[in-house]
């Protein structure tokens, strides 16, 4: 749905209440999962339906970005904006284990339907914030576009090539897929299965590891993701790109060297931190979809981009499930990230810093 809602967003609804409307379709989706979860078929829509919403959120925000900041400071913009996805995260990983273990447990439901439940009301509090401080351009406060001029906006309207030509015309969409994917494979491989091996391998319950995997995978991101966005604005985005990703494929494979020999917890905390510090330098791929396409094209190709890596990352855990299965040891798991983000590394050196079509 992220390529739909690109649509919807540009043409019609504009960003603000594209995520508003995607905002308030998971919480009410998460309502209606809690009390139905006895219903495979309404468990499954209600699923399907979340995330329907959460692919109205990300991608229509990335044009709002080029228009409101100036094409040399749009990785810092980006990294800042992604530092509330890790904040989200790192509520959510910390904060679930205890709601769903404790004296939390809403109206006497299970565990995940409380937990459904619980996840519902940052939503709801957002839906009803977002159309008062949303704006989808500077026009709205009496200022001006900064990713274009005017003449240029106009001119665009016209002339410029449209989501479809440019996948018809152009490879470079589908680099910037390879790419991105090799960030979130990365990201997947090693987090989906991050606190169930420090139960196996430490022996740490399952609050202890809830809490050391939200506090190593989110806090490096809210220093990260501003940074890489910063380096990208200062060094050039191809150059910190494909150096983060070359140092997430080393860092994901010196995890499996760790798994093979059993090092201390310190020292597994430490790597997973410098780990975590890199793979999340994603965000500074996005700005790509406004650098190398026309902004108006740019949601649709973000949306195309984001698409085909989520199903790398969705199929992440299917995957490295069946290997853990196989030879119970999570060796294979983070080679996997480490090949996803090799793969990565090696698209992004053909990347582009400026118009391609």
């Amino acid at each position: 749905m992220q390529v739909p809602w690109a649509y919807i967003s540009e043409r019609w609804l504009g960003a603000k209440w594209t995520v508003t409307v995607g905002t308030a379709l998971i919480a009410v989706s998460s309502i209606v999962y809690a009390f139905n979860v006895e219903s495979v078929a309404l468990s499954i829509i209600a699923r399907a339906l979340i995330g329907v919403g959460a692919a109205a959120i990300w991608v229509p925000v990335t044009p709002v970005l080029a228009r409101w900041f100036a094409p040399q400071k749009k990785g810092l913009a980006m990294g800042i904006t992604a530092t509330g996805g890790a904040v989200g995260q790192f509520l959510g990983g910390a904060l679930m284990p205890i709601l769903i273990t404790g004296p939390f447990i809403i109206f006497g439901l299970s565990t995940i339907q409380s937990g459904f439940l619980w996840s519902a009301i940052p939503g709801i509090i957002m839906t009803l914030i977002i159309p008062f401080f949303l704006k989808n351009e500077p026009e709205e406060m009496g200022l001006t576009s900064l990713d274009t001029s005017q003449e240029e906006m106009d001119k665009q309207s016209q002339d410029e090539p449209t989501f479809t030509y440019i996948l018809k015309h152009s490879f470079y969409p589908y680099l910037l897929c390879i790419v991105y994917a090799g960030y979130l494979g990365a990201l997947y491989y090693v987090w989906t299965w991050f606190a169930a091996y420090l139960q196996q391998e430490y022996g740490i319950d399952v609050r202890a590891a809830g809490m050391l995997w939200a506090i190593s995978s989110t806090l490096p991101a809210l220093l990260s993701q501003p940074l890489g966005g910063y380096l990208s604005d200062r060094l050039g985005r191809k150059r910190v790109a494909s150096g983060a990703l070359l140092l997430t494929t080393l860092l994901a494979s010196t995890f499996a060297i760790f798994a093979a020999i059993t090092v201390p917890l310190w020292i597994t905390i430490t790597l997973v931190f410098v780990f975590a510090i890199f793979v999340n330098m994603w965000v500074v791929i996005w700005p790509f979809t406004n650098t190398m396409f026309p902004t108006k094209a740019g949601a649709p190709i973000g949306g195309l981009m984001n698409t085909a890596a989520q199903l790398v990352g969705a199929s992440a855990p299917i995957i490295s499930g069946y290997f853990i299965d196989a030879t119970s040891s999570y060796i294979p798991v983070f080679l996997l990230g480490a090949l996803c983000a090799f793969i990565g590394f090696i698209a992004s050196l053909f990347l582009k810093e400026e118009r391609v079509i």
